[in-house]
Order: C-alpha cells, then structure tokens, then sequence
C-alpha cells in the first residue's frame, strides 16, 4: 500500500518535534535557568508534540501488516496521542502566562483548568471514537478519516485557540520588535504557532477527504514552519524576548 499523506504528516511531525527538542534542551543547559524557565515550557511543548505524533502514526503500521484492524488500532491511538496534544496546550498556555506579567502569578489557573478539560474530553473522546465512530483509511485518496464526535473537534479548536494562537501572536509581536536572526526566528515560530491552530480543525470536523487533506498539507507547513524556527541560525541563542540594548557608557569627568 502507498504512503498515506496523514502518515507523512505524523512522520515530519516525529522528526521535526523530536529534533526542536533535543536542540532546544541543549540551549537550556548552556543558559541562565532562571531566564529560560519560558524556553523550557517551549521544550516540553515539542517533546509533547513528539510523543503526540508518535503515537499517532504508529497505528497505520496496521494498514499493510493488517487493514482490519486499523480502525481499533487508529482509535486508541488518536485518543491516547491527542492526552499529549491537550499537555502540549496546557504548555504553550503556561508559557503565554508566563511571559505576560499580570497574569505570571496566576500560571496555576493554566494547568488546573487544562488538566479538568484533558480529563474530560479524553473520556467522551474514548467513548465516541473507540467504543463509537472509529476512524476509517480512504484507500482512493491514501488519507485518514478520523470521524471524531463534533464535540471534540471543537474542544480541540478551542484550546488551540487559546493557547497556540495567543502564543503565535506573541512571537509574532516580539518579532516586530526584533532584528536580524532574532526576528526571522520569532516570525517562523509565531507563524507556525498560528498555522497549527487552522490544521487541527479540519482533521476532526471534515466531512470530505479534500478537507482532510487540507488539513495534512497545512499541518506539513506549520510543522516545517516551527521546526525552521527553531533551527534558524544556530549559532544564535534561542529567546522569547527582545534583548535590551546595553546602557551608554557615562562619561568621565575630564581632571
């Protein structure tokens, strides 16, 4: 059987996620702890997304060992994958809370809502999509179907919107404020940030595979675009922030 799209999706997802957390990891270590605490948020959303695609493409293995059973196979997946997805959000929230100084006291709030949200939504998820509506593979146009209830889709959207979007536009911002590599890097990561938030949606309420497939491309795109952002001019330290120009030097007084 060919290579499916969504697979593809999940496979750059994989390698783009893992490697922007092992290099941001080896960032952190090299730098002040206390100021990359954001960073480390930032961190822990790619391992997040890492594991998130991991787990979600190791179903269509069972497309060429085994087609029947890739609906069971898919739905476990897509339910258990998508726990790291919601801790992924709960991450990128942490992480605007922590940048925005009115609301740095109240990063608890982030995880003890997201927390409720993941809990609930992962239980209705398994019971509509496990034990209900499984996934199904279109075979004519090599792309999964995953039939989630409308009810998830739509958490999902919401918590990308209040979580990545917010996050994307606050790199967005900074990088407006910036110059040079700093920029470039801030407006990659805020654009991929924004173009993660329009590929969810459509994999959870599509009714037809050209939305679907819609979703995977832009799902490609905003993977490459965060991936990029992280990776841009190595040499350059990774930072959330516009670094602050050094004081005029005072001059001394002539004897």
């Amino acid at each position: 059987m060919a290579l499916q799209l969504t697979t593809i999706t999940t496979l750059i997802g994989v390698i783009a996620m893992l490697s922007a957390w092992y290099y941001v990891g080896q960032r952190i270590k090299q730098s002040d702890a206390g100021l990359m605490r954001p960073v480390k948020l930032l961190d822990s959303t790619f391992l997040y997304m890492a594991i998130f695609f991991i787990i979600m493409t190791a179903p269509t293995l069972w497309l060429t060992f085994d087609p029947a059973k890739f609906p069971l196979y898919m739905a476990w997946g897509y339910v258990v994958g998508h726990i790291f997805l919601y801790l992924a959000f709960i991450s990128v929230g942490r992480l605007v809370f922590s940048i925005t100084p009115r609301l740095a006291s109240k990063e608890w709030v982030v995880s003890l809502l997201g927390g409720i949200v993941l809990v609930s939504i992962t239980i209705f998820n398994a019971v509509t999509m496990i034990w209900g509506t499984q996934p199904a593979f279109n075979l004519d146009k090599h792309v999964t179907q995953f039939n989630a209830n409308p009810v998830v889709g739509a958490t999902i959207g919401l918590m990308g919107m209040l979580t990545f979007l917010p996050a994307g536009i606050l790199f967005l911002r900074n990088g407006f404020k910036n110059q040079g590599p700093r920029r470039t890097r801030s407006l990659l990561l805020g654009s991929g940030f924004i173009a993660m938030v329009l590929a969810g949606p459509p994999h959870d309420i599509a009714a037809s595979w050209q939305v679907y497939m819609f979703g995977d491309i832009v799902a490609i795109i905003s993977i490459i675009l965060v991936g990029s952002g992280v990776i841009y001019r190595f040499e350059q330290g990774l930072s959330l922030a516009k670094p602050e120009s050094a004081p005029s030097p005072v001059p001394t007084p002539a004897p």
